[in-house]
Formats: C-alpha cells, sequence, structure tokens
C-alpha cells in the first residue's frame, strides 16, 4: 500500500476543498477591503488637495509611462491639474464606495455586493494604473519591485480577478494554478527586471531610487535609508545582483504544488526590505503617501500557496502513523490467527 502517496492525495484533496478555497478568498476579499479603506482615508490628507499631489504623486509615475499612453497621461495632468480639490473628492468617495460595498457584502454575506465591489474595484484599478501611474514603468524597462512595480492597484485588480475566477481555476493541487503561482510569477518577473535593466547595475540606479523614497520619508528613518543609498552608490553591482537573485529564489522556491517553508521566511524578509528601503511605507508618514505600498498585497498573494506549504506540513508524519496503524492491526490479526490455529486439534 502507498500510504506516502494516499497522505498527499489526501492534503492535496483538504487544500482544494470548497471550504478551503472559501476560507482564502474571504481573508483576501477582507483584505483588499481594509486596505481600501486605508487607501481612502490617505486619499483624504490635506495636501492631496493641493497642486503637491499632481507634482509629487501623479507626475513621477506618469513620467515612466510607455510612449503609446503619453498623450492620454498628458491629457489626465491638463484635466485633472485646474480642478485639484474637485477631482481629490471624486477620488475619496470611488475609493470609500468600493471598501463599502466590499465591507457590505461581507458581513451580509451577499454576494452580489462582493462581486459589485470587487467590479468597482477591477475598473477603478485599471483605470488608476494606466492613467494616474503610467502602468508602473512595467512596459519601459524602469519597473522594478524595490519601489512597487507592477504597482499596488494592479494587485488590487489581480486579488479581484482572482476572486471572481470559478473554482475550477483554484485547484490548489494541480501541477499550475494561478491563485497559488501568481505570487511566484510576480518574483520572476521582479528578477528578470532587475537583471534586464541596465540602470540598475550602475551607482545611479537603485540608489536614486532609495533616496527618493528617503526624501518621503520621517526623519527617524531617514538615517538608516541614508546608510542604505550610500551603500548601493558605492557596490551598485553587488546590491543588484544580492536583491535578484532574492527574488528569483523567492519565485522558485514558492512556485508548484510544494512550496518550501524557507521560502516563505525569505518571502519575509525581502518584503521588509522593500517596504522599509524601498517604499518608505508607501509614504504614509509623510502626507502624501496614497496606499501602504506593495507588500500588505504581495502578502496577501502568498495566502494561497502557504496554505497548501501548511496541509503540507501538518500531513509530513500522517503516512508513518499511518504505516504503523496498519503494522499493529496486521500484528493483532496474526496473534489472533496463530491462537485460533492453536486451538484445533490434531486431525
Amino acid at each position: 500500500m502507498d500510504t506516502g502517496h494516499e497522505g498527499r492525495s489526501a492534503m492535496s484533496a483538504a487544500a482544494t476543498s470548497a471550504e478551503a478555497i472559501r476560507r482564502i478568498k474571504l481573508t483576501m476579499i477582507w483584505g483588499i477591503a481594509l486596505l481600501w479603506l486605508l487607501d481612502a482615508g490617505l486619499q483624504a490628507q490635506p495636501q492631496m488637495f493641493t497642486l503637491d499631489f499632481v507634482s509629487n504623486v501623479m507626475k513621477p509615475s506618469i513620467a515612466i509611462s510607455p510612449s503609446i499612453l503619453g498623450s492620454l497621461s498628458t491629457w489626465t495632468l491638463q484635466v485633472v491639474t485646474p480642478h485639484i480639490a474637485e477631482w481629490n473628492f471624486l477620488f475619496i468617495a470611488v475609493q470609500l464606495a468600493i471598501a463599502g460595498t466590499l465591507l457590505g457584502g461581507l458581513l451580509r454575506h451577499d454576494q452580489r455586493l462582493v462581486r459589485l465591489g470587487l467590479l468597482l474595484s477591477i475598473v477603478w484599478g485599471l483605470g488608476v494604473w494606466v492613467f494616474g501611474e503610467g502602468t508602473s514603468g512595467v512596459f519601459t524597462g524602469n519597473g522594478t519591485m524595490l519601489t512597487g512595480a507592477p504597482g499596488s492597484v494592479i494587485l488590487y485588480v489581480a486579488i479581484a480577478g482572482m476572486y471572481l475566477l470559478p473554482d475550477r481555476w483554484w485547484r490548489l493541487s494541480a501541477r499550475f494554478c494561478l491563485p497559488r503561482d501568481l505570487l511566484a510569477l510576480l518574483f520572476a518577473y521582479g528578477a528578470i527586471a532587475q537583471i534586464a535593466t541596465p540602470g540598475f547595475w550602475g551607482p545611479r540606479g537603485n540608489a536614486v531610487l532609495i533616496e527618493g523614497q528617503a526624501s518621503m520619508a520621517p526623519s527617524w528613518m531617514v538615517s538608516s535609508m541614508t546608510a542604505v543609498v550610500t551603500f548601493s552608490h558605492a557596490h551598485p553591482v553587488l546590491c543588484n545582483a544580492v536583491f535578484a537573485a532574492a527574488l528569483l529564489a523567492v519565485a522558485l522556491l514558492l512556485f508548484g504544488r510544494r512550496p518550501k517553508g524557507i521560502g516563505f521566511a525569505l518571502l519575509a524578509v525581502v518584503l521588509l526590505v522593500m517596504w522599509y528601503w524601498g517604499q518608505a511605507f508607501g509614504g504614509i508618514f509623510s502626507g502624501m503617501g496614497t496606499d501602504p505600498g506593495s507588500p500588505p498585497l504581495l502578502l496577501l498573494l502568498a495566502i494561497p500557496a502557504f496554505v497548501v506549504w501548511r496541509r503540507g506540513a501538518s500531513s509530513e508524519f500522517t503516512p508513518n502513523r499511518r504505516e504503523s496503524s496498519s503494522w499493529a492491526a496486521g500484528a493483532e490479526g496474526a496473534r489472533a490467527t496463530a491462537a485460533s490455529l492453536a486451538e484445533v486439534p490434531p486431525g
């Protein structure tokens, strides 16, 4: 009897059960609902109603948009700039509507409200990603996960889209499962972008990016960020190689049906580095941060793979226990047979 195979099959079936899928989806949607609510609060900061929002948030993002979107980006700035306060009220209202619809649907167990909130999240997120963030540099060779690529808002879209996928897409035991493997694919993209972009290997690559984030960091973070800027400027090749290797390692360790525990430990370290030095916690302490950055959303995307890993870890010794039980039952049966034979008189 192949008890090891049975144990793995039971683990896979449990991880792919309708109830497990439901819990994973609910956890992820609760996460983005609360993050949308936080984003609406951040959008309501006083500086967001001034031209500082255009100069410090919109223009830097649009500057790295692909040329095909150049005219659209210019049009966006021309429309928003003269009436920034009114537009910002609209931005807040939309994010509150998304968060309120999602939270209302979750609290009332109303799938129609949840789906409406997710559809609003997808439409709004795609619009912001294209018109407001210039696709976060993904198509221009300037995108790096260190500072948030492929963009927080597109991660909202990805999570919302995964919830709407039918359960057959959530076969967590399959050779490839998009909800389980998307995080690893994102880190593979990050590693490729980090390696293939020549600028990241030079002294004005990662150092300049971190320096830019330091300008939006609170005073208690500046000294530690400045030290990293100095080191990265002096050793650009070493820093970029280490970061790219870490991204690639996370992708390889977490991809597939058997994600590794060490992969999640490395993921935590990489996300901390990205969130602190690369994104200054999304600039939420500066009065100009529109969201807490990509790491919280990447953590939500890690949930399906984490569930698969936890199910595997909890079932690790199940085959041995089953084997022991089978051996004990067999031994007891042998003793009973021997006793019955002893009682039979010789023929």
